[in-house]
């Protein structure tokens, strides 16, 4: 996570830190119990809360999540069903650490 922490631009569109905020943003949201790993998570514009820049636009529905862990998937150098089978297996073994069922 230090590694997404420290990108100081929009992941998305390159909006650098400055008249936008810029937020780490979770593919797969912490409230649906997603994995807080980097193959999870991207630096977005924002606020969020104000419904402004990328991370807003993620928080309306606007951004696809394929298109999100595609620009992961070039961050890490990994294939795309790469990072979205190390997503799936990490947010899998939350739910079952939390006794959720399966």
């Amino acid at each position: 996570m230090k590694k997404v922490k420290a990108i100081d631009y929009c992941e998305r569109c390159g909006r650098m830190n400055g008249f936008y905020c810029l937020e780490v943003a979770h593919v797969k949201g912490k409230g649906c119990k997603g994995p807080d790993i980097k193959e999870n998570c991207l630096k977005l514009c924002g606020p969020a809360s104000m419904g402004m820049g990328c991370h807003g636009a993620d928080h309306r529905g606007e951004i696809t999540d394929d298109e999100l862990f595609s620009i992961i998937a070039k961050r890490e150098n990994k294939p795309l069903e790469v990072i979205q089978e190390i997503v799936h297996k990490a947010w899998r073994f939350r739910e079952y650490q939390a006794g959720e069922e399966i």
